[in-house]
């Protein structure tokens, strides 16, 4: 820790990798520590109080990541979290259209893969079943995973990617978000989600943007799941009017919008900062990940 973290530098690759780490092994740590807590005073954790409380000490969890980095940074530049141009939010609407109704129907098509192969696919539930649990829904898994993992894979993650190429460091993002669910089940739709993201930080120059669409995905998938939970929106235009929409988004930011920032092109490949140092402190979280998504595979 005595190379990274210094205060007053620039971040750098070496701070990134660890931040991706931490990301994973802090709410690890946390959660454990409910877990156990709430079990030694015989609470039920299939009862909806044990996810809220878990998905809200994660969400802590970032906090405290990023809170450690602004500390040691005295700067919130890590993060990305600066002005962006109003087009970006402006294409912020046909990307999510075409992500929520284009792209998770790649998902359902990996998850019944997985199921044909005998392999254990357990769904991702939400609580919800009145107005205080929709509410306390929206705050814990749709607003806050908007803004802190935003603030970090979008921000402080993506930054130490910064000397690679834009589809390189877009689809390493995406591949780290989609690890760091750590189940089957959500994977491929962060992994799509997680490389748009990306190119979207990577050309305003700030995660607001991402954070936006992102905050706009977990809600509407919330509100969804509460107010029209057998809803089907398989209608061959509402999907392929999305994913037009998409293409046309991605096609404006791949070919015409080429406003990539370097912030680590002031360090040589081999300097102990930079480059795969990137990969080397964000090994561990990686194992973990890895290890928890098997785990979730085989039941």
């Amino acid at each position: 820790m005595s190379t990274i973290f210094r205060k007053n530098e620039e971040f750098n690759a070496a701070e990134s990798g660890m931040a991706f780490s931490l990301a994973v092994l802090v709410p690890y740590l946390l959660t454990l520590i409910v877990f156990l807590l709430y079990t030694a005073f015989g609470g039920n954790t299939a009862r909806a109080l044990y996810r809220y409380l878990t998905a809200f000490a994660a969400q802590l969890s970032y906090l405290g990541v990023i809170l450690f980095i602004f500390r040691q940074k005295l700067s919130w530049k890590p993060f990305r979290a600066g002005k962006f141009g109003v087009k970006y939010a402006v294409l912020a609407l046909p990307i999510c259209y075409g992500m929520l109704f284009g792209l998770g129907y790649v998902n359902d098509l990996f998850v019944g893969l997985l199921e044909k192969a005998g392999l254990s696919c357990a769904p991702v539930e939400v609580p919800l079943g009145n107005p205080s649990r929709l509410v306390l829904s929206l705050l814990v898994f749709g607003l806050m995973p908007a803004l802190f993992e935003e603030m970090l894979f979008r921000g402080a993650i993506l930054r130490g990617t910064d000397f690679m190429k834009v589809w390189q460091a877009s689809l390493l993002n995406g591949l780290a978000f989609a690890l760091f669910h750590q189940n089957p089940v959500q994977f491929v739709y962060p992994f799509l989600t997680g490389c748009v993201f990306a190119l979207v930080a990577l050309r305003a120059g700030s995660a607001l943007p991402a954070a936006i669409m992102h905050a706009v995905n977990n809600v509407t998938v919330v509100l969804v799941g509460y107010f029209a939970p057998e809803a089907s929106f398989g209608n061959v235009w509402i999907v392929v009017s999305a994913l037009v929409c998409l293409a046309g988004a991605l096609a404006y930011l791949v070919f015409f919008d080429k406003k990539p920032v370097y912030a680590a092109e002031g360090l040589e490949r081999e300097h102990p900062l930079a480059g795969k140092y990137f990969f080397y402190f964000a090994a561990a979280g990686a194992v973990i990940c890895v290890v928890s998504w098997i785990s979730a595979l085989l039941g």
